[in-house]
């Protein structure tokens, strides 16, 4: 396997602890408790007259709860990955690790995915939820396909930034501490271009398709609107 028996020795050994399935159980949990109480909301404070109202509903949840998955999930990533390659070197067996005859992709990249893979088993235990919500109407599978790829895709890009923070630096605290501050900075910088905050965008790109392709956040908005929504704009 291009990733390496550190990644192997970890998706034989993450079934057999118990957090595992706490975690994603919490999150699933979490995710349709928020659906439940946004029903619960909805039926107590007005009327539902026809399936438009339904429609509304189910998009409306569907553009709330992509964005507060994808900020779970990309500190998550960020700060498990750090915390993984932190600990290594508190440890001291990194230093065992770079005598072995791992070469230094199976290195970087068996301890990238293997800390990726309880971001990956809280993806898969949420979408049944988001499947659920395409039964109200107003959003369609295509729909939720785009939004898990992008906070994959985000899930990767801040897991390798926290393991490349977590390799550079040598305390946890500072490592932890860089991390979520890049990760602040990232979405901050991403609003500011899309403000014109550093003047207009080269090349003649408009800003906020600038952002947008920066931006997870605007990405997984962009990615949650039906697809005539997204060719109109």
């Amino acid at each position: 396997m291009f990733v390496g028996p550190v990644f192997s020795r970890e998706l034989i050994t993450a079934p057999r602890r118990p957090k595992l399935f706490l975690y994603r159980s919490v999150y699933a949990s979490v995710l349709f408790g928020v659906m439940c109480t946004a029903w619960l909301v909805m039926t107590g404070t007005q009327t539902i007259r026809n399936i438009d109202d339904m429609a509304r509903f189910g998009l409306t949840l569907f553009q709330i709860l992509g964005p507060l998955q994808l900020a779970i999930v990309a500190f998550i990533a960020a700060l498990s990955t750090a915390s993984a390659v932190a600990q290594e070197k508190d440890r001291k067996t990194l230093i065992l690790l770079l005598l072995t005859r791992l070469n230094n992709s199976e290195l970087v990249l068996g301890k990238l995915f293997s800390s990726l893979l309880q971001v990956l088993v809280m993806l898969l235990a949420g979408l049944p939820v988001f499947a659920f919500l395409v039964l109200f109407g107003g959003i369609s599978f295509p729909q939720v396909f785009r939004v898990f790829l992008v906070t994959l895709l985000t899930a990767l890009a801040a897991g390798s930034f926290g393991s490349t923070v977590a390799l550079w630096r040598e305390k946890t605290f500072q490592t932890l501490a860089i991390t979520a501050l890049g990760l602040v900075f990232w979405l901050l910088a991403c609003e500011a271009i899309a403000a014109n905050a550093f003047g207009p965008a080269p090349y003649g790109i408009h800003a906020l398709e600038l952002a947008t392709s920066l931006s997870p956040m605007r990405a997984v908005i962009e990615a949650s609107e039906p697809m005539s929504t997204m060719y109109s704009q």
